[in-house]
C-alpha cells in the first residue's frame, strides 16, 4: 500500500514538472503585435567633455510603443529616442534571447547614433538594457545606459 501510494506520488509529481516545463518554454521569436516598452536611465555620461546633445539623467523613464511584425523583430522605434530615424542591424531575436543593433541619425544632428540592445524574451513581454552612444560632428557627444521593460498590450494599431 505504501509503494503503491509512494509511485502514485512521484507520478503526479512528474506531471506538476511536465507542465511547468511546458508553461515556462521560451518562444522561438517574439510574439507579433503592438508593445509597451520603458527605458529607465541606469548611466547618462558625457564622452568628449561637452555638454551632451541629450538631456537626461539617472532614474529618468522613456515610454515607447511599436509594432513588432510576423517575422518577430523588435522595431526600432521601441528603443530608439523619440524622433530619431533608425535602422536595425543584425538583429538575433530568438528562443527567448535578444540582441539588436540600431544605426540612428537625428534631425539637427550631424553624424551618428548607435545603440546596442541585449535581453530577453518570453511570449508576453521583453526585458534587457541598451548602451546607446553618440558620433556626431562636433561638440556633444555621450553614452546613455538604459534598463529596459516591454510588455505586448495587443494586436498592432495603425500608425
Amino acid at each position: 500500500m505504501l509503494i503503491a501510494a509512494g509511485a502514485a506520488l512521484l507520478a503526479g509529481c512528474g506531471g506538476e514538472a511536465q507542465q511547468e516545463k511546458k508553461a515556462s518554454a521560451v518562444p522561438a521569436k517574439l510574439t507579433p503585435g503592438q508593445y509597451e516598452v520603458t527605458a529607465t536611465v541606469k548611466s547618462f555620461r558625457s564622452t568628449d567633455g561637452n555638454t551632451p546633445v541629450l538631456a537626461a539623467k539617472q532614474g529618468d523613464t522613456i515610454t515607447s510603443q511599436g509594432c513588432v511584425g510576423a517575422d518577430g523583430t523588435p522595431p526600432p522605434e521601441l528603443f530608439a529616442a523619440k524622433g530619431d530615424a533608425c535602422t536595425v542591424q543584425n538583429p538575433y531575436v530568438r528562443n527567448g534571447r535578444m540582441n539588436l543593433a540600431l544605426d540612428c541619425t537625428r534631425k539637427g544632428t550631424p553624424g551618428k547614433i548607435m545603440g546596442e540592445v541585449n535581453g530577453s524574451f518570453t511570449a508576453d513581454g521583453l526585458t534587457g538594457s541598451a548602451t546607446t552612444t553618440s558620433f556626431i560632428q562636433g561638440p556633444g557627444d555621450y553614452e546613455l545606459r538604459t534598463d529596459i521593460a516591454g510588455r505586448r498590450v495587443g494586436a498592432c494599431t495603425a500608425a
